[in-house]
């Protein structure tokens, strides 16, 4: 994440463990915004947090900046994955194969992005190949309200993602 700015390997470590820290806090405190807000608002936020964090890192021309964006892109790639994964068991007719779907998109993610970040890296360099993340978050902000709930016909049980314009 630091390649690029000319910093040393332990500013690099920093870097990854800032990034890691940011995740891991958002991931214990986030479940009280999910409950109170929804989820597909909640994830419309983080999307957009980790986008600006993002090119921060990649765009911010400095090592603070850099540092400043892979806070805010832990903070806004921390409920991905696992809201995602929540979402493709809300229908327990269809749960497993839904379920076996979302992970093998991260899984899939997981072993193709860091060399395809890198074969692009040895063309671009490697901060301009994260772009293509920029680009798959771009993706997921559009297709986020798909992880609406599904409607139980039950007033009581809507949350707010529910209501028109989340």
């Amino acid at each position: 994440k630091i390649d690029g700015h000319g910093a040393s390997a332990a500013h690099a470590t920093l870097t990854n463990a800032l990034y890691l820290a940011a995740k891991t806090a958002t991931r214990w405190y986030a479940p009280r915004l999910l409950d109170r807000h929804g989820r597909v608002p909640v994830l419309r936020v983080a999307g957009g947090v980790a986008l600006v964090g993002l090119v921060l890192v990649v765009f911010g021309g400095s090592l603070p900046i850099a540092l400043a964006g892979a806070v805010l892109w832990g903070i806004g790639a921390a409920l991905g994955f696992p809201v995602g994964m929540s979402a493709a068991a809300d229908d327990p007719r269809h749960a497993a194969a839904r379920v076996a779907v979302v992970s093998s998109i991260g899984y899939a993610a997981f072993l193709v992005g860091p060399p395809l970040i890198g074969l692009l890296g040895d063309h671009v360099g490697v901060l301009r190949s994260l772009t293509v993340a920029a680009g798959l978050l771009a993706v997921g902000l559009l297709v986020s309200g798909a992880l609406r709930p599904p409607d139980s016909g039950n007033a009581s049980t809507t949350i707010a993602d529910d209501t028109p314009g989340s």
